[in-house]
């Protein structure tokens, strides 16, 4: 591994980490991007270039006598983060720190291979890690409900995670360099945030005692620039190696459940996605194979064995490993060591098959695990033959529930003690073949978009990145509490989500705007949106606009706005003001902040858009559904400005 000299600013390679004492960093890359190895290696050439100038100078003027030669260091000219982070080290007495930025030299894919395979053992011995938070102030106390510290980034990437577990000693610093506290000290917050036990936090507890289940759960929601990052990330905390393959996308996360599988004897890798946990459900009201109506991709991802991302462990947190001996005391007879074959019709292996009879024609059947839920009960999957050849299983099945949709999918089942007691009696060792990972040819084709769109709730709003970027250009910041993905934001709006749950803000020097999205208080799950204005809107002329006045429907009386621009009160005249403003909210001294059912629904706006305007500022919104899902609609906002006679 490369070392970078605190002092000067100079490279060393060395073979043996644990025989060097070095601090490493641990930190989120900029957008903008970060300071690489081959710039370190050109400011160190150009700083010996420097020194060997400044040498030559000094000999020709004080004679070759002279032995004192100033250094010139590369640290001067690096990075305020390399920077500080040297600075920090030779504070705290360590000459060498290890930077994941600057000390690979990508350009060579053998040792970026290296260095990702070896990245886990260069965190554990380490002497100390500083985690840089640049999005956490100086001021803030991590342990606050509401502390930048539990939103901060740094808790959402996915390398982050193994550069918190690993090292010994974690010590956290604000985007100043200021001390926030340590690892240790900040244990229980740090579980609360991120739901790793403290106990493996502090090393009381090694890594290889929790389950593969629980251990993917922690990188669950985690984002990583590539996506084959998502599984290379994980590799130290399995304690797998593999090549690593940049362009194989999710192939890369399967090939790291087949290490697992070889590595690991936990056959909680195989509990993923919906867990039905009363099983007197399935025994009454198993639902056909595949449901016509509600199937959808998450069917065909979820039929496998394998998982296509961390994502699908965001509920596993709770399973947990069954010792071999234990799990043959609870079956009720001897099990011999899992072994899985891989073929190209899937893995095969052996487990206890509980049949699951529904009709003469119908056969459900249950693998029973080596794990259990967080009651204790013994999980299985839930299996169903292949129409094509017998022994070989897809996982998943559609079962019965008193609520709408009537069939629900499943991928594994918790058996109760009494009914596993019974179930137990009848099973029998089989060999089954079962798809490791979906297949392209068995995916479904895409969902055809009901015309017109519905515009319902539960939904994502996506804004393009250009639009965002046009804003901008306005002189507009646009903020949400929202998810962001290269240039686009998404908005999640659930079913739970109020009329003003969403809200969308455009702030300007002198006004600010707010488009408030939801599920609107009125029967069914339409998708409502009012609009909020406040401030100036950017002309003077608009003297008759009370400061914090709302938006009305820009499609109303076209004489409403010189019956405006007349009224010089304090209050302006409105348009049809005997009434609500359309999908607006009213006077901003309203209580009532529910937009005008059902005028708010945009549902029922031509082509899924409708202007709105105040003062001189006029506002389009237009929702645009995807031609792939039902639930994601695309979000245009135009701004603009309608021209007045002159205010006396």
């Amino acid at each position: 591994m490369w070392l970078l000299d605190a002092e000067h600013g100079l490279f060393r390679w060395v073979d043996r980490p644990r025989e060097h004492r070095y601090a490493i960093l641990s930190h989120v890359w900029c957008r903008t991007g970060e300071q690489t190895f081959q710039d370190l290696k050109a400011l160190q050439s150009g700083a010996e270039r420097a020194r060997r100038g400044l040498k030559r100078r000094i000999l020709v003027t004080l004679g070759s006598n002279s032995t004192s030669m100033p250094s010139e260091s590369v640290l001067s000219q690096a990075s305020d983060k390399v920077r500080g982070c040297c600075v920090l080290a030779r504070k705290h007495g360590y000459r060498w720190v290890w930077i994941d930025s600057c000390c690979i030299d990508k350009t060579s894919s053998s040792e970026l291979s290296e260095a990702i395979n070896s990245m886990y053992e260069w965190y554990v011995a380490a002497d100390v890690c500083f985690a840089l938070l640049d999005d956490v102030g100086d001021e803030h106390d991590p342990r606050l409900k509401d502390s930048h510290f539990r939103r901060s980034r740094w808790f959402t990437r996915g390398w982050t995670l193994q550069e918190l577990i690993a090292p010994a000693v974690v010590v956290f610093f604000s985007k100043n360099w200021r001390l926030l506290g340590t690892k240790e000290s900040l244990a229980d917050v740090i579980e609360e945030i991120t739901g790793i036990d403290g106990a493996v936090l502090r090393h009381e507890v090694a890594l290889d005692a929790v389950s593969v289940a629980r251990r993917m759960s922690w990188a669950a929601k985690r984002q990583t620039t590539r996506e084959e990052d998502r599984a290379y990330s994980l590799m130290g905390i399995f304690g797998v190696n593999m090549p690593t393959i940049y362009g194989e996308g999710q192939n890369a996360f399967i090939r790291l459940q087949e290490e697992i599988l070889k590595r690991v004897p936990d056959q909680s890798i195989f509990v993923w996605g919906p867990i039905l946990y009363d099983d007197d459900v399935l025994y009454s009201t198993l639902g056909p194979h595949s449901n016509s109506v509600g199937d959808d991709s998450r069917y065909w991802q979820s039929r496998s064995l394998f998982a296509w991302s961390p994502d699908a462990f965001v509920n596993a947190g709770g399973i947990s490993s069954v010792p071999l001996e234990s799990f043959e005391g609870r079956v009720g007879t001897t099990f011999p060591f899992a072994d899985y074959s891989v073929t190209s019709y899937g893995i095969r292996s052996r487990f206890p098959l509980i049949p699951v009879q529904h009709s003469s024609e119908k056969t459900t059947y249950l693998a029973v695990l080596a794990c259990e839920d967080p009651a204790g009960r013994l999980v299985a999957l839930l299996l169903y033959p292949q129409r094509e050849a017998s022994g070989r299983y897809y996982v998943g099945h559609y079962v019965g529930r008193p609520q709408v949709p009537p069939y629900a999918y499943f991928r594994a089942v918790s058996l109760s003690d009494v009914r596993s007691a019974e179930l137990l009696r009848i099973a029998g060792v089989q060999d089954v073949c079962i798809p490791y990972r979906s297949s392209i040819m068995g995916r479904r084709l895409p969902q055809p978009v009901t015309s017109p769109p519905l515009f319902r709730c539960p939904c994502d709003i996506v804004i393009p990145g250009y639009i965002v970027s046009k804003l901008a250009e306005d002189g507009f910041r646009m903020s949400a509490s929202g998810e962001k993905k290269g240039d686009d934001l998404t908005l999640h709006i659930s079913e739970t989500t109020s009329s003003t749950g969403c809200v969308l803000v455009l702030e300007s020097a002198k006004e600010t705007i707010r488009i408030q999205m939801g599920r609107c208080p009125c029967l069914g799950r339409s998708m409502c949106v009012c609009v909020v204005g406040s401030g100036d809107s950017g002309l003077e002329r608009a003297a008759t606009v009370r400061s914090g006045e709302t938006f009305s429907d820009a499609s109303a009386d076209n004489g409403s706005l010189s019956a405006r621009t007349q009224d010089k009160r304090s209050t302006a005249s409105w348009a049809n003001a005997d009434r609500p403003a359309a999908g607006g909210m009213g006077s901003s001294s309203d209580a009532d902040l529910s937009p005008r059912c059902p005028s708010g629904h945009v549902g029922r706006w031509e082509s899924g858009s409708k202007g709105f305007v105040y003062g001189y500022r006029t506002v389009r919104v237009t929702f645009n559904a995807w031609l792939t899902r039902q639930d994601v609609y695309s979000l245009v906002v135009e701004l603009g400005t309608v021209g007045v006679p002159d205010v006396e």
